[in-house]
């Protein structure tokens, strides 16, 4: 079994409020420079108790073999939580 190491990051954003659309923002701009070809793959809005898991099907799994690195951005302590998956 391959071992699965995921980078965090974390970001705190005290100066307002966060809605989702703006926690998106805030996780896609902090992965810039260290993700090339950046791909959602999972979410978490603690808000309003949802979550997506966006790779379902086994074609997709696969893909999963080309990936380098995998880095999740927690905003707030995690009230959202966003995981990203591409190349180094």
């Amino acid at each position: 079994m391959a071992e699965i190491n995921i980078d965090n990051i974390r970001i705190t954003a005290n100066s307002c409020k966060v809605d989702f659309k703006q926690a998106r923002r805030l996780a896609e701009q902090a992965i810039l420079g260290t993700v090339r070809a950046p791909r959602l793959i999972a979410w978490r809005d603690s808000h309003k108790g949802k979550r997506q898991t966006l790779i379902q099907d086994e074609a997709s799994v696969g893909l999963q073999l080309t990936w380098d690195t995998k880095v999740r951005v927690d905003i707030n302590d995690n009230e959202y939580s966003f995981i990203f998956t591409g190349t180094k």
